[in-house]
């Protein structure tokens, strides 16, 4: 989408630092674990710790003193989570808390950002069905824009002195060669002087007399508040419950390849596919969300969930419509809904619009759920979905794909304020932001590879294993032979863990192989994103797992060529 008008464009702001995700993890309190026969004491591993580095860890075993209390699984979870000797960095929130059946203790992780969710699994000892509960009271985050402008009018300019260089050989023309760059920013915004009505942004003459730096962006108004437009999970606040099957690159609504399709196997429940987001942003506020879903084989309807911790809204409250397709909502019972109806061969988009949402503690989050078939009784239900938005809107607007929004993005400093009165206790406020530095188009830094050609083989790093890597003739060539075909293509240490970036490639029309090429290590080192296939151009907005940029080979025998490549960190 293109600026087309001061309506189409807001001013944002960093409104909200880097968080760090907080998980509860629920344990019965009587009989959790089951011993092996003749074993007093046992053992249990966890999979997804992350450390202050962003790096992840799994099949950590904890020490094999485990007796079948709660107290006694928790204390050692905790022991290896917070271990100095360990470095995992984590850090316990309070003491263990009964609640119900269950004991619970908070942990919090140790770097900012998303992370993977913790998973506790067997190991000397077996887990009682149902008696551990892992949640997540508020997710990882990275630093959030929220818009600070709802302008009636804005501008955006940058300028370049010239030095004059004219000389007597310039034979009576003026000449110059470019000096010293800068952009300017200048917007109005009305402004709520009520004091029962907060405003939403910052306080610009604040900034002004601190002379402090604002990380300002001049941008399309961002609709959307998911960062990706995969529904794959470990990407951005994506994840699977119960053990669900998930198979992505499947084709989207809009023909490209963001859709998954969600398998629950027979004789089932409660598997699904969610999406969490912290509610601090939408506190008295009402919200859209929407999603595709197409049906598959058999299975026609699916039922969706609406959980809110720490957040007060009524499931009953919630008005569904379908947009877009066939199918139709009906409310269930509690945080339920079920869509029934669904085609098999054209997409659905459904909406469902909440009433004002309250926070009513500290730590809240809100998870939006979906279950392929019925939640209660699943048997080799599948559901392909694709393209969830949420949006603080009174209705589903067109979907907007997270990674195509236009924008420039730098520091600048408050150069100028001013304020005119107004009506009805709201006042105009003008504010220019002048530069410090450079701008970035899009909110991208500068090229982080250089050969985007694949022209110059030896600034690659890459092997074959029992297939080959190969740049040659302006492609990269990945090709394996054998189902233990080891083979990758590497940048070493250029990307900084826990940062974004946006990765460009174009597939190549030929050779047309089979399999896929995986980039590694996105979203933490456990979640890898498998390129697509078909020829043509695509980006994956990720968060980088570890230094190393790797392209290789997925489970199968691979054979494909990229043609071009590009990595820019997203500011």
């Amino acid at each position: 989408m293109a600026i087309k008008n001061a309506s189409d464009l807001l001013v944002y702001a960093k409104t909200t630092d880097p968080a760090k995700q907080k998980t509860r993890i629920y344990v019965k309190t009587v009989d959790p674990i089951t011993l092996a026969d003749g074993d007093s004491f046992g053992t249990l591993k966890i999979d997804n710790i992350t450390d202050a580095s962003g790096a992840v860890f799994d099949d950590v075993e904890t020490s094999d003193s485990i007796v079948n209390t709660a107290t006694s699984v928790l204390d050692k979870i905790d022991s290896q989570l917070t271990a100095i000797s360990l470095a995992k960095d984590y850090t316990a929130i309070g003491s263990q808390t009964v609640s119900g059946d269950y004991t619970y203790q908070d942990f919090e992780n140790g770097s900012n950002g998303i992370v993977p969710t913790l998973v506790i699994k067997n190991g000397q000892a077996t887990i009682n069905e149902g008696a551990i509960i892992i949640e997540i009271i508020t997710p990882g985050s990275s630093a959030i824009f929220d818009p600070v402008a709802f302008s009636t009018s804005a501008s955006f300019s940058t300028n370049m002195d010239l030095r004059d260089v004219t000389n007597k050989d310039s034979d009576g023309w003026s000449e110059s060669l470019g000096g010293l760059k800068s952009f300017e920013v200048s917007t109005d915004l009305l402004q709520s002087i009520n004091p029962d009505v907060p405003l939403d942004g910052t306080d610009f003459f604040d900034k002004l007399k601190e002379r402090s730096l604002v990380d300002l962006s001049f941008s399309d108004r961002i609709r959307n508040i998911l960062r990706t437009n995969l529904t794959q999970s470990g990407v951005d606040n994506f994840t699977l419950l119960n053990g669900m099957s998930q198979t992505n690159l499947q084709t989207d609504p809009f023909s490209n390849y963001t859709a998954s399709l969600l398998t629950t196997g027979a004789s089932t429940s409660f598997k699904a596919l969610r999406y969490s987001v912290d509610a601090t942003r939408l506190h008295r506020k009402k919200i859209n969300f929407s999603l595709y879903v197409k049906g598959q084989g058999s299975t026609t309807q699916f039922d969706i969930a609406f959980n809110g911790l720490g957040v007060s809204f009524v499931s009953a409250n919630i008005k569904a419509t379908t947009v877009e397709g066939s199918g139709s909502a009906t409310h269930l019972a509690g945080i339920f809904w079920r869509v029934t109806g669904l085609s098999t061969s054209s997409w659905t988009r459904v909406s469902f619009q909440t009433d004002i949402i309250d926070i009513s503690s500290g730590t809240s989050t809100i998870t939006f759920i979906a279950y392929p078939g019925q939640y209660t009784s699943q048997n080799n239900d599948q559901l392909l979905t694709s393209s969830w938005q949420i949006e603080l809107s009174p209705e589903a607007t067109d979907y907007q794909d997270p990674t195509d929004i236009t924008h420039w993005q730098g520091n600048a400093l408050v150069s100028s304020v001013s304020f005119d009165a107004g009506v009805e206790d709201n006042l105009t406020c003008s504010a220019t932001f002048t530069g410090t530095g450079n701008i970035y188009p899009n909110g991208l830094g500068p090229e982080l590879i250089g050969d985007t050609g694949f022209d110059e083989g030896t600034t690659w790093w890459y092997i074959g294993g029992s297939g080959a890597s190969v740049i040659e003739d302006g492609y990269f060539k990945m090709i394996t032979v054998g189902a233990s075909a080891n083979t990758f293509l590497q940048k070493q240490g250029i990307l900084t863990t826990g940062d974004y970036y946006l990765l460009t490639y174009t597939v190549a029309t030929t050779p047309s192989g089979a399999g896929v090429i995986v980039l590694e290590d996105t979203w933490g080192t456990t979640t890898n994103i498998s390129l697509n296939n078909t020829p043509g151009t695509y980006q994956i907005y990720y968060r980088a797992g570890e230094a190393d940029f790797t392209l290789k080979r997925g489970t199968n025998p691979t054979t494909r060529w990229l043609s071009s490549i590009s990595l820019k960190k997203v500011l």
